[in-house]
Formats: C-alpha cells, structure tokens, sequence
C-alpha cells in the first residue's frame, strides 16, 4: 500500500489507542488490530505503538494496511459500495462544495448530515466521498470533523500530502475556525474568553461533557455577541459569534451553556427549555484559515443554513445585510 489511510484524533480523553480505532472500525477483531499494531501497519504519530497506549487530541494514527481484506472493518465506505450512489446523491454532495482545487476541497456540511458512518449512520460524508472520488479517480481524505448537528466549513485533502500537512495544522493550532451560534438568553457579558476545562461524565447514551475544574481537560473559547435578539412576544436570544482555541469534544456547546446562554435547539445541554423553541442545532462552522504550504492565507466562509437564516429572520434580521 503506497499511500496510508489517515485518522485525526481530535478529542480522546485519554483514550486507549485500540479502543479508539475500534471505535471507528467497530467490527475489527482485536486480534487482528493488534498484529497490525505490533507489526508497524497502523502506526501513531509515525511510529509503532502499543494497543494499551493513550492517545491524545492532534495525535494522526495511519493505517498502512489495505483493511478491505477484513470484514467490515473501514469506517469509509467501499468503492463498490459507492458506485450505487445515484445521479441525486452526486448532485447534492457536489452542491456544498464551495471550494476545490488540486488539493483540497472545503464544503458547507448541512446540519443532520454525519460526517462518518456508524451504527444504524449509512448516509454520511464519507460515502459520497467515496462515490465522488470512483467518479473522479481521486482518494478525498478528512481532516477534520464536526458534529453530525452542526452545520458549516469541512476541509476535505485530495492527495495524501496534504492530508498529512492539513492534520498537522489542526494539531498545531494554527487553523482559525470561527462558529456562529444562536443562543437562548443573551451572554453576560456580551464579549470575552471562556476558560473553562472540560471532561466527559457519564455513560452510553447519558455521556455528556461537563465543566471540572479540578479534572477537566483546558478549554478555551473566544466569543462576541453579534447581535441581541429582542421583539415582543419572542424569547430573548443572542446571535453570537465564537472562536474556540482548543479543540474539545461539545466545546462550544458547553461553554455556551456555562455562560447560561445554551444553543437553540441544544437538547443535550440546553434541555426542554431550548427545544420547545426549536429542536434544530442553531450551531454553525462559519469560516476556516489555513495557510497552504507555500504559506499563503486562505479563508473561506459558508452561509448559515436556512433553519438558522430564518431564525435571525423571526427577529427582522437578514444576515447578510449585518454582517
């Protein structure tokens, strides 16, 4: 296999290394993961590592093994798979692309849309990406993710050495990734810089991440408010505009709610209070920095989605003509 198969690890909570692969490759066996492990075919960081090792956010894991041979075992999806996907499919996909070059490809991701496939997960990114690339004979690799319910900017790398520069830069630090939100209740104060450790509490389906700041992991998010939304009859809300400078799992979420200001349409940490508003995530990827390798400075912005648009529209706010 000339070219690995890349993994980012954005958020591991000290994670077992080989936990954290069957994570994302449920159905392989662990006999097998740890022979690949111990014979160098998946690697961390460039080097071989034990199954027991803990891993940590910016990690890269790359599988040097063509894992087709065992059952089941991508979390992409299978060029034979993806030939099925239909003329709608490719339309749609090829709709969200805002940006694409030899390199790389940014897309605006629709809230709802999984950026992975999981249990019970068989329409997500990876597969029309996959379907997309058999089009195109091109190999498109993540970089990053988002959450299913967010919506907004994904950088998605066409060659594996700018797949291998971009995750190295979401490691380092040096991409600028800002989020709008809209919130329920207004932040107070209305700008400043959240610091806020972070750790996941819980189990299952009741895992939630929550502030510790004795145990947490650091967080830290910068945010404004853009807007105040006030009209008679209407809740009192926020259109905020927020800059993470870590990268914890929901940590925009929770900082938002620790401010007693929760996302609209946040169930997990908002509660009914929030969803009896609206039940669609009012959170949204808004622009990314990179630079490329000549160091060059590229930004991209993507509109919000309608359900967020027509929020703001409730209020008499047409975002365009605000920002």
């Amino acid at each position: 296999m000339s070219q690995p198969t890349i993994y980012l690890v954005e958020d591991s909570d000290g994670m077992r290394l080989d936990r954290w692969l069957k994570k994302q490759i449920p159905d392989l066996r662990q006999s097998v993961l740890e022979k690949l492990l111990r014979t160098g075919k998946i690697k961390l960081n460039d080097k071989k590592i034990a199954a027991g090792h803990r891993i940590t956010p910016g990690d890269v894991i790359s599988a040097w093994e063509n894992l087709d041979k065992y059952k089941n075992v991508l979390p992409q999806i299978s060029m034979k798979e993806a030939v099925l996907l239909t003329p709608v499919d490719i339309e749609f996909f090829t709709s969200l692309i805002i940006w694409e070059d030899e390199d790389m490809m940014i897309i605006n991701k629709p809230s709802g849309l999984a950026v992975q496939g999981g249990t019970k997960t068989f329409t997500h990114v990876d597969r029309y990406l996959a379907g997309l690339g058999e089009l195109r004979n091109c190999r498109y690799r993540l970089t990053h993710r988002i959450d299913r319910d967010t919506s907004g900017l994904l950088v998605i790398a066409k060659t594996s050495e700018m797949a291998t520069y971009l995750t190295q830069c979401f490691k380092d630090g040096t991409v600028e990734k800002t989020y709008w939100a809209i919130t329920v209740g207004q932040p107070n104060p209305g700008s400043g810089t959240i610091k806020a450790p972070l750790i996941k509490a819980g189990m299952g389906d009741r895992e939630k991440v929550v502030v510790d700041y004795e145990t947490g992991k650091p967080a830290v998010t910068v945010y404004q408010t853009i807007k105040k939304l006030e009209k008679p009859h209407l809740p009192f809300m926020a259109w905020v505009e927020l800059k993470p400078q870590t990268g914890r799992t929901h940590q925009i979420r929770v900082h938002c709610q620790h401010l007693g200001a929760p996302i609209l349409g946040d169930g997990k940490y908002g509660g009914k209070a929030v969803t009896d508003i609206n039940r669609t995530l009012h959170l949204h990827a808004r622009s990314i920095t990179i630079r490329d390798r000549d160091g060059n400075k590229l930004s991209f912005n993507a509109p919000p989605p309608d359900h967020f648009a027509e929020t703001l529209a409730r209020y008499g706010i047409q975002w365009s003509k605000t920002i």
